[in-house]
């Protein structure tokens, strides 16, 4: 099989998202990963799903069955213990843990969904991601990291509410489908979220670069790069892009602040060589 860099996965206009996400986790933590091997159990998984999603029953079944078989028979699960856990958000030891948290757990469903030829697509919450299939001109909604249950529109406010605490007017459009590309920014936000809290910059580097190749018109990943950095001691590349962060937000409310930050950069580069 001839395997893509993530770069030239995102670039498709339609991205094959469980290869995103295992190319991902290969050039951010295991580059030993062997991507077919985990495209093959992605099949098993639909082969026999098959045998319970049967092709003559109606689609909303076909939906419940499949979540029913992914999350109750195969045991997949949301992992409430260690939700922090960088594991949670690479789709290879989701496969091999069955834990993972909502955006990896609705991946999966999504993927077995494809092979199954169920209209299934992603759904951004904010704070909390699910599953929505297209039913006769309506929607299903499956909450994968609490055990594939649907969800009503009533549910969903909740979810929103108990994960960011929003008490405001739902907004109609947070159920709407959400792109390939959307999906993999946001897994990559968490795992920068968590890298950066442990304060693992080279980790949060390698996330922040791919989320660039995804949002490359997103000054704030520049000032990002920026920052961590400056943190692993490398001053010219944090000086430059900070410099390239300034070229684009020239009258951002930080702009003093990061020119200080160039200046202070460059001067220790200028010492250690």
């Amino acid at each position: 099989m001839d395997i893509l860099t993530f770069v030239e996965m995102v670039q498709r206009p339609s991205p094959n998202l469980p290869q995103a996400a295992l190319l991902l986790a290969k050039e951010l933590a295991y580059p030993q990963l062997e991507i077919p091997h985990y495209l093959r159990q992605l099949d098993d998984l639909a082969d026999r799903a098959a045998k319970r999603v049967r092709l003559n029953d109606s689609t909303a079944v076909r939906a419940e069955l499949l979540s029913e078989f992914l999350f109750k028979e195969e045991q997949f699960q949301g992992n409430t213990a260690v939700y922090d856990d960088p594991r949670n958000s690479y789709l290879n030891d989701v496969l091999e843990r069955r834990l993972g948290i909502p955006i990896t757990l609705s991946l999966l469903y999504l993927a077995i969904a494809e092979r199954l030829q169920l209209p299934a697509f992603g759904v951004g919450l904010p704070g909390h991601f699910i599953v929505g299939v297209a039913v006769q001109g309506d929607t299903l909604f499956f909450d994968p990291f609490h055990g594939g249950g649907r969800l009503s529109a009533a549910d969903c406010a909740r979810l929103v509410e108990l994960t960011v605490g929003y008490t405001g007017a739902f907004q109609d459009d947070w159920l709407t489908a959400v792109s390939p590309q959307d999906i993999l920014a946001r897994m990559l936000n968490n795992l920068r979220i968590i890298f950066t809290q442990r304060h693992q910059w080279p980790e949060a580097i390698g996330v922040v670069e791919r989320m660039r190749q995804i949002q490359p018109d997103n000054s704030h990943h520049l000032r990002e790069l920026g920052v961590m950095y400056y943190q692993v001691g490398q001053m010219r590349q944090a000086a430059n892009y900070l410099d390239a962060y300034l070229h684009k937000e020239p009258n951002a409310s930080d702009a003093q602040t990061i020119r200080q930050g160039i200046a202070d950069a460059l001067n220790k580069w200028a010492s250690q060589n």
